[in-house]
Order: C-alpha cells, then structure tokens, then sequence
C-alpha cells in the first residue's frame, strides 16, 4: 500500500509506520470492538505518539478503511494462491482451496475481526462497497473451481452453487475460533457437501426471488 490514498498521507518511506499502525489497529479492533477503537489507543499500542499517526490518517474512519483493505487485499491473495497451487485434480483442488478457508478461521482473533467489519459495514458506505468487491471475487474464484469440477456448469446455476458454497464457508466463521460448537461439521464433511453440489448438475439450489 505505498500509493496516495484520499484521506491518508502514506508514502513508501513510512511504510513501516504505517504497517505498525495497522497491526496495532487490527489487534485493539479484534480485542475491545469498533466502538472502544480510538487514535490514541492505537498510537499508544504502535509506540507512537498520536500527532505522528495522524500524519498518516487524520480521522480513525481511514484507518479502519486501510485495515480493511490490507486485510481483504492479504485474503484476496490466499485465495487465488489456493486455487492455483500444484497439479492437482480439479476435485483436491476443491478439497485443498476449502481445507485452507476452514483453517482460517481456526483463529479467534481474525473471526472477530471480520464480525466487527460485518458491522461497520452495516454503517459505512464505503466499508460495505470494499466489502462487496471482495465477495464478488470470491464467489468468482470459487465458481472457478466448481466449474473446473464439473464443466456442464454454467450460467446462473454455477453463479448459484459459488453462492452457496461461499455462504456455507463465511457462515461458519460466525462460530468459529476459541468457542466452537460442537454442533459445526467437520471440514471433510463440508468438502463433500459442496463437491457433490458441483458434481450434479440438476441440483437446483432454490433462490427467493
């Protein structure tokens, strides 16, 4: 993130400023919630004084917004990298591309992050545009795999099987972490529910109109 950005002064020279920010941010979020975030905490946590992180973002909305684009820009990456990793057969790499979401969200600490974006997006524009984006790309590269499984997919049936599949991912995260119920199916479960969705094509996942 070393180009200008509207409402930051961030420059390749205090990068690493600007990454010790940005974790500091991440951790108080994750820790006490949007509500208790604050500059000052953050500046206290990064070492800094407050006047030197407000160089970089003069108003704790965009720090929040260039945490949220570190983070969704980091787990856009994962994402792509999972689903072009080896030679494997289309259906491991299903297996591996889900096997690597679900151990994700084995840290506590990044699904109560995302829960506390989930939130702020409900209030910010601009936190719910990023955030859109973000599933938009999701559900692509996953309708990618899906397709690779089976290629007689298409269309609005493969837009709504990568649906799905993202929807029974992300909705796991809600529950997951250091209070897991025992109630949530175990990865390999989950992996065959969704290959078996891509496998039949006359599987018809209803939509409410």
């Amino acid at each position: 993130m070393t180009r200008h950005r509207a409402g930051t002064a961030v420059i390749e020279k205090g990068q690493q400023s600007v990454d010790e920010i940005l974790d500091a941010a991440t951790a108080l979020l994750a820790e006490e919630g949007y509500a208790e975030l604050s500059t000052r905490k953050v500046a206290a946590r990064a070492g800094m004084r407050p006047g030197n992180l407000q160089y970089y973002f003069p108003a704790k909305r965009d720090m929040v917004r260039a945490l949220l684009e570190r983070y969704l820009d980091a787990s856009r990456q994962r994402l792509a990298a999972r689903i072009e990793t080896g030679d494997l057969s289309p259906e491991d790499r299903l297996h591996q591309a889900i096997e690597s979401i679900l151990a994700e969200q084995g840290s506590s600490q990044d699904c109560v992050l995302f829960r506390e974006i989930w939130a702020l997006a409900a209030h910010d524009a601009e936190v719910a545009n990023a955030m859109a984006d973000f599933y938009s790309q999701y559900r692509a590269h996953v309708a990618t795999l899906l397709k690779s499984v089976n290629p007689q997919l298409a269309g609005s049936e493969l837009q709504r099987l990568a649906a799905v599949s993202v929807a029974m991912l992300e909705g796991l995260s809600l529950f997951r972490g250091s209070d897991a119920s025992p109630f949530l199916p175990e990865a390999g479960h989950l992996q065959e529910i969704v290959l078996l969705l891509a496998q039949n094509t006359g599987a018809k996942v209803p939509v409410t109109e």
